[in-house]
């Protein structure tokens, strides 16, 4: 990990503020307190506080080396007190050095620095002190901000992985309901089943190219099921009607893409196949505000569905939407007399 105050100028500022801090108040105690001449005073301040300035920079990758999650707290606490005063021993007599070198005419002065050495070495640890445990916290904030940022990763994986699953169980269902329809027209009507074919082409052409993209227009969506009804039709003929009533300004609202095409399926399902009676599947939308409230109904023959639940499509458009929203009230479904209707409400995606 990078120096946190030599690469981050935000933390350097705060550093280099502290430390003008420090010098302040080494230089008022000096001056105030001890009587000495400002010189001095300021000579005394700057030079220790740039020392420890610069040894506190370094202190970094003392802490770096003595991490607390990989070593018991007992020794890495010892390691400091050794690094520590090896630290604090290099400002202490740096400092010195230097002061004594500056001031050699001064006995006074020199007398002071003598006396103080055991103050300063005091003053001098408790300065590491503080920048350790300072460089830990900065430490402990970037491992949770990064595990933070691995985890909803992780999170986002698991949800795009969950979708493509639930995609996935979009087509080899309806594959089979087609296959199975082909083969029964291949004995009855061959051009029908031909013809049925090419439809099947193009829808999966579609679906595939679909999958690319999370989301995409009703318009679109549609013009998707139109191709997926147009091969029911073939199956059913005149006894599947189709009826739209759509608000303009819905067509090019965005929709999570194939998530209409399961309701379709479910219609056909439990009105046509059970039943020798003209079905028609109604799609309604309606555009309120932030929502898009889309619905498809049926008619069937009573009796049919209580029989087979709600089946996989409708649970696969509910986790979905839940993936998408995290709501789990944008599926409704409504049964009156021998109509059934499912009702989306889908918020506005950008």
């Amino acid at each position: 990990m990078l120096n946190p105050i030599i690469t981050q100028r935000r933390h350097f500022i705060v550093y280099l503020l502290s430390f003008a801090i420090i010098f302040l108040f080494h230089f008022i105690i000096l001056t105030f307190f001890f009587g000495y001449p400002m010189g001095v005073a300021f000579a005394d301040a700057a030079v220790y506080t740039v020392l420890m300035f610069f040894l506190g920079i370094g202190t970094w990758y003392i802490v770096q080396h003595l991490t607390l999650s990989e070593q018991k707290y007992h020794l890495v606490l010892a390691d400091h007190l050794v690094a520590g005063a090896v630290v604090v021993l290099l400002w202490l007599f740096g400092g010195y050095f230097v002061l004594s070198t500056i001031f050699q005419n001064k006995a006074g002065y020199i007398d002071f620095l003598n006396q103080t050495i055991p103050w300063r070495f005091v003053y001098g640890f408790l300065l590491y002190a503080v920048i350790v445990m300072v460089y830990y916290l900065i430490s402990y904030y970037r491992d949770y901000h990064e595990k933070l940022m691995q985890e909803n990763q992780l999170k986002q994986a698991i949800q795009e992985s969950e979708l493509n699953l639930l995609k996935s169980q979009i087509n080899p269902h309806f594959l089979f309901n087609s296959l199975n329809s082909i083969n029964a027209l291949m004995i009855t009507d061959t051009d029908k089943a031909r013809e049925m074919i090419v439809e099947l082409s193009e829808f999966l052409r579609y679906t595939v190219r679909g999958n690319e993209n999370e989301q995409i227009s009703l318009r679109e969506e549609l013009e998707n099921i139109d191709r997926y009804l147009g091969i029911e039709k073939i199956r059913f003929g005149n006894r599947l009607v189709i009826e739209k009533e759509l608000e303009e300004v819905c067509l090019d609202r965005k929709i999570p893409n194939m998530i209409l095409q399961p309701l379709y399926e479910n219609a056909i399902k439990h009105g046509l196949n059970e039943s020798t009676d003209q079905v028609t599947v109604t799609t309604t939308c309606r555009a309120e505000n932030e929502w898009l409230r889309i619905s498809i109904s049926n008619n069937f023959t009573p009796g049919s569905i209580s029989k087979k639940g709600k089946g996989i499509g409708i649970a696969n458009v509910q986790k979905r939407l839940m993936l998408h929203f995290h709501r789990t009230d944008l599926v409704n479904i409504e049964k009156t007399g021998n109509y059934f209707t499912i009702h989306l409400t889908i918020p506005v995606l950008t």
